[in-house]
This record gives C-alpha cells, structure tokens and sequence, in this order.
C-alpha cells in the first residue's frame, strides 16, 4: 500500500473498563471534518472471527475459516482466553486480521479509523508501517478501581459473556495494562501527536465524553489529509 493510501487514525488507549468500545461505537457514528469514521475494535474482532470461523454462512473469500489457517484461528484463540498480547512473531498475523478489517468493511482511504486496541505496546507501533497513519490520542483516564466497577457493573451491555472478563483474568489484563500499554502515551506525547486525556468514573458514558471530547479542536488534525505528523515508523503524509 502506498503512502497515499495511508488510513488516518484516532488511537483510543485506556484501561480495559475505561469504556473504550462504548466509545468508539460512539464516535463511529460522528463526523470529523464531513468524513467518515470506523471504530476498529481489535478485541471485538478477534472474538468475531473466532465465532465466524465456526460457520460458512458468508461468502467464501470472506469467511474467517477460509481467509486464515487453522493454526492462526488457534493463536487467535489463545490470545483471547488466556488475555495475552500479540508479539513480534505474530506480527503477519496482526496484520492479516487488520486488513480482513479493511476489506470486509470496505474501508475507504479517505476514511477515518478509531483503533482500539491496536497497537496495545510500543513494539506493535512499527506493525502498522504503511497501513496508518495516527493523528491523534484519545486517553480515557481512569482508575484500576473505578474500572472494574465499571466492567462488573455492564453499564453498556457490552461485556456480556466475554471470555476475557473472567475474574482471574481481570487483573492480569490491567497489570498488562500498566507494564505494556501505558508506556505508549509517552512513545506518542514524545512523538509530538496530540494527546486528548478524558476523565472517566464509575457511570461515565459515551455522551459525556464526547462532550469533554468536543473541546479539542479535532478538525485542525484532518485539513483535509493533505499533511500530518508521523511517528517513528509511520511515513508522512
């Protein structure tokens, strides 16, 4: 894919419980600048390929259980259930599921991602050369606590038989949380790509924080795609 092509994107980052997919499900539905957003939920798909893979209902091209290898649905798998991240040996396959993303969904280059757990650690930032193109950080702020409250409570429905909700998994997912995945705030602030921090509790909803959202000058990022900051290991577009 040419650096044209490059998708923009919004990277949402927060503890698990901070409300991430409620939110991202939100902001799908908005409009930056006239264009179009797709919240890619890194989480929701694996979950959603796992349980296609089990049918042959869609066309062939794209049914899961055609597009990946039996031994690539078992690492999905066990990613899934035992709340582990992907690493640098998983990175074609990391890749393979983000653009099954884009062609089941038909994304548009001049569309806008909301990515949502990916990339989860500095090291999967370089994974997505090429593909995007990430323009801004949105940080839900949000205590350990206040977050489990938030997933035992199901305030969205969203969490309903989720494998990776099980207790013992709860904190394992949030100590991962703090060793791998905050560490990219930093990797982004120093980057120089804007970081908008919105603040959650316990009954926090979608609505509430696209008003805090609504503060930061979002279109100013996408003047019409013609420039934009890079990181280490995206190209400028």
């Amino acid at each position: 894919m040419s650096e044209e092509a490059l998708f923009k994107a919004i990277l949402l980052l927060g503890p698990p419980g901070a409300g991430k997919s409620p939110f991202g499900d939100f902001l799908e539905k908005q409009e930056i600048s006239g264009l179009r957003l797709w919240h890619f939920d890194f989480g929701r798909e694996l979950r959603k390929i796992l349980e296609k893979s089990k049918k042959q209902s869609e066309p062939e091209c794209f049914s899961p259980a055609t597009y990946f290898t039996s031994s690539e649905i078992e690492r999905i798998r066990q990613s899934v259930e035992s709340a582990t991240l992907f690493e640098e040996q998983d990175k074609e396959l990391v890749q393979k599921i983000f653009r099954y993303y884009l062609e089941t969904h038909q994304i548009q280059p001049e569309d806008v991602l909301i990515l949502n757990g990916l990339p989860r650690h500095p090291g999967q930032v370089a994974w997505l050369f090429g593909l995007v193109n990430i323009r801004m950080v949105i940080h839900l702020v949000c205590s350990e606590k206040t977050a489990i409250k938030r997933i035992l409570a199901n305030l969205d429905g969203e969490r309903t038989d989720r494998e990776d909700d099980r207790p013992e998994v709860i904190h394992r997912r949030h100590q991962i949380y703090r060793e791998r995945t905050q560490p990219l705030l930093d990797y982004f602030k120093q980057a120089g790509i804007p970081v908008a921090e919105l603040k959650v509790d316990e009954t926090t909803r979608p609505e509430i924080l696209w008003k805090q959202f609504s503060g930061f000058e979002v279109e100013a990022l996408f003047p019409g795609f013609t420039h934009g900051k890079c990181f280490p290991g995206q190209g400028a577009v």
